[in-house]
């Protein structure tokens, strides 16, 4: 696709992402915790700031449940169902992404602060293949604190703002893509091959 890969060639000045990391329970059993299942995909939020600058993102879907949240230096693992998903974050702005998932493979969405002069912005990058953001993965991963599925203690329930204001949030983030070209929409996409295969996972 002329789209995608043009915007690929440009991904050291658009998109920059993250790393793997290990849990004590991963290291337990051998087993890494970015290992997805054959039957699912898995989806990484991953914020690896200093402590001293913390921004929270909260991922949700469209019927307004929580996905995951990430504050400081965490990698949030989230199982999901293979196939196409529409998901919105929210922090200092709102955003959408869509992903397009296979079954046993990894996906990984940065977040990161955009330094403003005046006021803060959130920044979210999907990691796509053949980006530099794909190579740098290891990198910023490194010495994120992994919070796995069972650990994700907001994934299915409502969020913990009114509906108005979160329908308001998701009306946001459509209006800006529904707006945009098709070279935005493939920069906050995720295609199936931009997932990290099992032997991938290896060099993480």
């Amino acid at each position: 696709m002329t789209v995608r890969t043009d915007l690929r060639s440009r991904a050291g000045l658009t998109i920059a992402f993250l790393v793997l990391a290990s849990t004590p329970c991963a290291e337990a059993d051998g087993k890494s915790p970015f290992l997805a299942p054959d039957d699912q995909a898995l989806l990484v939020f991953i914020q690896n700031e200093p402590p001293d600058y913390v921004m929270e993102y909260t991922v949700y879907d469209p019927d307004k449940l929580c996905v995951a949240m990430v504050a400081g230096r965490e990698a949030a693992v989230v199982a999901m169902s293979p196939g196409k998903h529409t998901l919105y974050i929210a922090s200092f702005d709102n955003h959408r992404i869509d992903v397009d998932l296979a079954p046993g493979r990894t996906y990984f969405v940065r977040l990161a602060p955009v330094q403003r002069v005046t006021t803060p912005r959130s920044g979210v990058t999907p990691v796509q293949r053949d980006t530099e953001s794909y190579e740098l993965v290891r990198t910023w991963l490194d010495g994120a604190r992994v919070i796995e599925p069972s650990q994700n203690r907001c994934h299915g329930k409502p969020l913990k703002e009114r509906t108005k204001r979160t329908q308001r949030r998701m009306n946001e983030a459509d209006v800006e893509w529904n707006m945009s070209d098709a070279r935005y929409r493939a920069q906050y996409s995720l295609l199936k091959e931009d997932g990290f295969a099992p032997e991938e996972l290896s060099w993480l």
